[in-house]
C-alpha cells in the first residue's frame, strides 16, 4: 500500500507555502512603498508643518490603494457573489468578504483622499480681480 503523503512532501509543502507568503508580502509592500513616493512627491510643495500630518495619511492612502488593487483583481476573477449553506437545507448566495470590504475601503480611501487635498494649495482660479472687464462691457450696451 503507497502512503498518500510523505514527511518530505509535506515540508516541502509548508516551505512552498511560506515562500509563496513571503514573496507575496514583499512584493506588495514594495509596492506600497512605491505608490507612497509617488504620493510623496505629489504633496512635496505644502508647508512643512502639514507634511507632517499629511504623511501618515499618505502611507494608509498607499495601503489602501494597493490593496483594493488586490481586491479588484479577487474580484474580477471570482465574482461578487459567494454561496454559503445554513444548515442543512439553507442554501443562498450573499455578498462576497472581498466585495464588502472593497466597499469599505473604497469610503475610507475616498475620505483619506478629500483630507489629502484639502492640504495642497488651493489652485488659482478665476476672481473678481481677475475680471477682464468683459461682462461690464456687455452689460453696459444699450442696443
Amino acid at each position: 500500500m503507497k502512503k498518500l503523503y510523505d514527511c518530505e512532501d509535506i515540508e516541502e509543502a509548508k516551505r512552498e507555502a511560506e515562500y509563496d507568503s513571503i514573496s507575496g508580502y514583499l512584493e506588495k509592500t514594495d509596492r506600497i512603498k512605491k505608490e507612497i513616493r509617488r504620493l510623496k512627491k505629489l504633496f512635496s510643495n505644502i508647508d512643512e508643518n502639514k507634511k507632517k500630518l499629511v504623511y501618515s495619511t499618505i502611507e494608509d492612502v498607499a495601503f489602501m490603494a494597493v490593496t483594493m488593487q488586490d481586491l479588484r483583481e479577487s474580484i474580477t476573477r471570482e465574482g461578487t457573489k459567494v454561496e454559503y449553506k445554513n444548515g442543512e437545507n439553507q442554501y443562498g448566495t450573499k455578498q462576497s468578504p472581498d466585495a464588502q470590504l472593497y466597499l469599505q475601503m473604497s469610503k475610507q480611501h475616498t475620505q483619506a483622499m478629500r483630507i489629502l487635498l484639502d492640504c495642497l494649495p488651493k489652485t488659482k482660479g478665476v476672481t473678481k480681480d481677475d475680471d477682464d472687464g468683459f461682462d461690464d462691457f456687455v452689460n453696459s450696451r444699450t442696443d
